[in-house]
């Protein structure tokens, strides 16, 4: 089971959503969407093109990335930490595509 730690912020890795939990054990579940969370695609060190596509080495291969895995060096992503290049490009996108208008 994964302890976050305080100011720790998780969203589902498929629907976006805020998460509020404490824990996050192997079978957790997104409340709002009910897909799996201790999956790669939700972890801090899942990254294409690695090794095994993880930053830890020596982590055995894991086939499907969105399945809940038993991986012991799971690791959610903090969401906490300023993403100001990536919010910048969402707003220039939603802008470009008509979502937004020349204020926000």
């Amino acid at each position: 089971m994964w302890q976050l730690n305080q100011g720790t912020k998780m969203n589902c890795w498929k629907c976006f959503r805020d998460l509020d939990l404490k824990k996050i054990n192997y079978r957790e579940q997104c409340p709002s969407c009910g897909i799996d969370l201790h999956v790669c695609l939700n972890c801090r060190f899942y990254s294409p093109g690695k090794p095994n596509d993880c930053v830890v080495p020596g982590t055995e291969w894991i086939k499907e990335r969105e399945r809940m895995n038993l991986c012991d060096e799971f690791a959610p992503k903090d969401r906490s930490l300023p993403s100001a290049p990536l919010d910048e490009a969402k707003k220039k996108a939603r802008k470009l595509l008509g979502f937004e208008d020349d204020t926000t």
